[in-house]
């Protein structure tokens, strides 16, 4: 399911602490303008990756958004992104869901590269193999619901 989109105003907390006596928390804030002025969600610009946020110390960036939904070409963000400090969007627009269900992530695709390769060129070493072997192996079993480990008597 999607998470609800993000806009302006809407608050990010962040995990940061400025070293000192005594230390400062960060605490996070509202996401700040402009956002995306052209597309409004409930009334308020959106939040798309790159937009920042208020904070104690500098301000901080979300970093992370939609794979598959752009607004004015960058990321959507959501409530449960993540920002450069560490933290994460606490709070969005709860009827617009922005959700990536089935898609892939990009690390996904980047550990799967090197096999991909190998075998289209037919130069798969015998521990690619085994790890391929092992890979169908495990979503074999988590596709047919039975363990994936033997019992010992």
């Amino acid at each position: 399911m999607g998470q609800p989109a993000a806009r302006v105003g809407d608050l990010h907390v962040c995990p940061m602490v400025t070293p000192g006596l005594p230390p400062v928390p960060h605490v996070g804030g509202p996401i700040l303008p402009p956002g995306m002025p052209n597309v409004l969600i409930g009334g308020m610009p959106a939040a798309t990756v790159g937009c920042m946020c208020t904070c104690v110390g500098p301000p901080d960036v979300i970093i992370k958004g939609s794979f598959t939904v752009l607004i004015g070409g960058k990321p959507a963000a959501r409530m449960g992104d993540n920002t450069a400090h560490g933290g994460v969007i606490t709070i969005g627009f709860p009827t617009v869901l922005i959700g990536d269900m089935g898609v892939p992530s990009v690390s996904f695709f980047a550990a799967m590269l090197p096999t991909v390769l190998a075998e289209l060129t037919g130069g798969m070493t015998n521990q690619m193999a085994r790890t391929v072997k092992q890979a169908v192996a495990l979503a074999n079993g988590a596709a047919s619901g039975k363990a994936t480990v033997e019992v010992c008597p």
